[in-house]
């Protein structure tokens, strides 16, 4: 029996190109990710504007009383209109309600405008929108910390715990909103779509 062998002349030849492999410009991620700056920066300016009303409302109307209450008060919590109202003067004469309207405000603008450049694919696009979640996380959070405060000496227990998750929910929303912001500023497709003169190049041995 004759011993035989298979060699190679050209090993590199087998080896598939490094091109096939490169990352390419992803101009749909960042497009979609705008899609979504530009929903949450709506949703943000509607919930902003509620708060802007509420900083210039001196009094609150019955029906907003009964909207705010009926559902504590039929958990059998106690608390008068009178004391809510009383509360809510607080929170108003305090700036709480300003505050967390205005920066939310400013930070929607900031991030719809990011919103709007990212899908044209401009690299500045994430920049403003990541901001805007800055001044909006800033601004949201010590304005609600200022109405928890607040609310742990005037309100009942389940009141308290509503304030203490609607200050949850908005750190969590604007932490979200700041990394979708900055993700294609991270990613490197994202960055060649954002920036088509940045070409990455492998080097073979």
């Amino acid at each position: 029996m004759s011993d035989f062998s298979i060699r190679m002349k050209n090993e590199e030849g087998l080896a598939p190109p490094a091109a096939l492999f490169a990352p390419r410009p992803d101009r749909k991620g960042p497009k979609t990710i705008a899609i979504l700056l530009i929903l949450g920066a709506a949703l943000m300016g509607v919930t902003s504007f509620g708060d802007i009303q509420m900083s210039f409302s001196e009094d609150l109307s019955q029906n907003e009383l009964d909207t705010l209450l009926t559902n504590v008060r039929d958990n059998g919590e106690n608390i008068t209109d009178d004391e809510y109202q009383d509360y809510h003067d607080e929170v108003r004469d305090d700036g709480a309600y300003s505050l967390r309207g205005w920066s939310v405000m400013v930070g929607a603008i900031l991030i719809l405008l990011g919103g709007v450049l990212l899908f044209a694919l401009n690299i500045n696009g994430p920049k403003f929108a990541l901001a805007g979640s800055v001044i909006a996380a800033t601004g949201g959070l010590y304005a609600n910390w200022i109405i928890y405060n607040l609310s742990e000496d005037m309100l009942p227990p389940a009141l308290i715990l509503a304030n203490k998750i609607l200050a949850y929910l908005c750190g969590f929303c604007m932490v979200i909103c700041g990394c979708m912001a900055a993700l294609p500023l991270f990613n490197a497709s994202a960055r060649m779509a954002l920036m088509p003169k940045i070409t990455l190049v492998n080097e073979e041995e």
